[in-house]
C-alpha cells in the first residue's frame, strides 16, 4: 500500500490543508527525505525540477513549530525574492487556520515595511540572505530561537555570491539547530559549504530518474520569418496553449520581444532583472492566476520557480547549455502532467540544438506550420518520397506499355 501524508504521523492542520489542495500521496523526494527531517537529521537533497522538493522539507520544518511561541522557529534562505514570495505562498497554504505566521525579508523591498512586519514575531521567516543579515545587524531579528533553517536552491545562493552571508547568518543561530537544502543541482563548491555548516548529513538523490519527464515532447521549428517572433505568434495562434513561458538569453530584448508579441494581439507581459518590484508582482499575479497567458523573461525563472498549469515552453533563443534546457523544460510537466517545449530556431542553428538534444538523450520532432496547421516534416518528406516513388512506376509502367505497342 502506499504512503499517505497522513501515515507520516504529523498534526492534523498540516494533513488538513494538504488534502485541501488536493495533495493526498507525497511524491518520492517527500516520502524519503520527510522521515528524515522529522527525526532531526540534517538532510542534503538532490532531484529534478518539479518534484515537490518544497514542500519534502516545509512539512517536517512546519511539524516542528510551537504555535504558542511568538518568536521565530524556522528560517528559509533562498536565492531570489520570486522564489522566496512562491515559498511563502506553500507556507501559507500549509499553515492555513493556524496561530504561525509567516513573512518574507527581501531584497529590492522597502526596508521599513518589513521591519514592521517582525513586530509581530513571525514563528517563520523567508529571506534571501543580504537582505536577513542587513537586518540582524541592525539588531532588529534575534535569530537565537531558531529550530531549523532550509537552503533552497543553494547552487543559486552561491552564484549569488551569499556564501559568506550564509555563513554569518547559520553562525548566529544556536549550535543544536538542524539544517536542510534541497536543490536540482548541487555542486562541488555546495557541497563543501553544506558539509561546513551540518552534521553528519544524510544525502538523497533522484537522479536515477530520466532528467526530462516522458510527458514532455520537444519539438523544434525552423523560422525564416524575418522575426522571430511572427513565426511564434503563428505557432500560439495554432497551439492555443493555456499559459505559456517564453524564454531568451538576454535582459535588454525582453521588452522587445513583449512589445512585437503585442503587436500581433497576444496577452503577454515580460519578466527581466530590471523590472521594478511592483510591476514585478503585478505580472507575476496576472500570470499566476491565468488573467495573462504569455510571460516572456529570461534564464532568472528557470530554477526553483513553479507555476501552476504551464502547458508550452517557447524557446527563443537556444540555452547556453543542456542544464539550463532541462530547467527551461521544467516549467511545465510538473507533478507528471503533459507538457510541450518549443524550439524556434533558425537553420544556423539546427547543429546546436541536435547537439544540445543527443548529449540530453531528447527526442526533439521537426514541424512546419502548413494552412494553419502544425505538419510533422518527416511525413512531409515521407509523403513526397512515396508521390515521387508512385509516380517513377507510374512512369516506367507507361514506358513499358509503350515498347509492348
Amino acid at each position: 500500500m502506499s504512503k499517505k501524508f497522513k501515515d507520516f504521523n504529523i498534526k492534523n492542520f498540516i494533513v488538513d490543508n494538504l488534502e485541501r489542495e488536493e495533495k493526498i500521496d507525497p511524491t518520492e523526494i517527500q516520502e524519503a527525505a520527510i522521515p528524515k527531517i522529522l527525526d532531526g537529521e540534517d538532510v542534503i537533497g538532490k532531484a529534478k525540477t518539479g518534484t515537490g522538493k518544497t514542500l519534502a522539507y516545509l512539512i517536517p520544518m512546519i511539524e516542528k513549530i510551537d504555535p504558542e511561541k511568538k518568536e521565530l522557529q524556522m528560517l528559509v534562505l533562498a536565492p531570489s525574492r520570486e522564489l522566496s514570495l512562491q515559498i511563502n505562498r506553500e507556507i501559507e497554504s500549509v499553515i492555513k487556520g493556524t496561530n504561525i505566521s509567516s513573512v518574507t525579508i527581501l531584497e529590492g523591498m522597502e526596508i521599513n515595511r518589513q521591519l514592521d512586519k517582525l513586530k509581530d514575531k513571525p514563528q517563520i521567516i523567508v529571506a534571501t540572505p543580504g537582505r536577513l543579515l542587513h537586518i540582524i545587524g541592525l539588531k532588529k531579528l534575534k535569530v537565537h530561537g531558531v529550530k531549523i533553517i532550509a537552503l533552497d536552491e543553494v547552487d543559486q545562493i552561491l552564484e549569488q555570491g551569499f556564501r559568506e552571508k550564509v555563513h554569518s547568518i547559520i553562525d548566529s543561530t544556536l549550535k543544536d539547530r538542524q539544517v536542510v537544502s534541497f536543490s536540482a543541482t548541487l555542486s562541488k563548491d555546495a557541497l563543501d559549504i553544506l558539509n561546513s555548516i551540518m552534521k553528519d548529513p544524510k544525502y538523497i538523490s533522484l537522479d536515477n530518474a530520466k532528467p526530462v519527464p516522458t510527458g514532455i515532447k520537444h519539438f523544434h521549428i525552423v523560422s525564416t520569418a524575418p522575426k522571430k517572433t511572427e513565426t511564434l505568434s503563428e505557432l500560439i495562434e495554432v497551439l492555443k496553449p493555456t499559459k505559456s513561458l517564453v524564454f531568451i538569453n538576454k535582459n535588454e530584448n525582453v521588452d522587445r520581444f513583449v512589445k512585437e508579441l503585442k503587436s500581433y494581439g497576444l496577452s503577454v507581459g515580460g519578466i527581466q532583472t530590471r523590472t521594478n518590484n511592483q510591476d514585478r508582482q503585478h505580472i507575476l499575479t496576472t500570470f499566476n492566476n491565468g488573467k495573462l497567458k504569455i510571460l516572456v523573461t529570461t534564464d532568472l525563472f528557470t530554477r526553483g520557480m513553479d507555476f501552476s498549469d504551464v502547458s508550452h515552453i517557447f524557446n527563443m533563443d537556444l540555452p547556453l547549455n543542456p542544464v539550463d534546457y532541462l530547467h527551461r523544460a521544467g516549467r511545465t510537466g510538473r507533478m507528471n502532467k503533459k507538457g510541450q517545449v518549443y524550439n524556434i530556431v533558425r537553420d544556423r542553428e539546427k547543429f546546436i540544438m541536435f547537439k544540445m538534444m543527443k548529449k540530453l538523450n531528447i527526442d526533439v520532432v521537426e514541424i512546419s506550420i502548413i494552412n494553419g496547421k502544425i505538419k510533422v516534416v518527416e511525413d512531409i518528406i515521407n509523403r513526397k518520397k512515396e508521390s515521387i516513388y508512385k509516380k517513377t512506376l507510374s512512369n516506367k509502367k507507361y514506358s513499358t506499355d509503350s515498347k509492348k505497342l
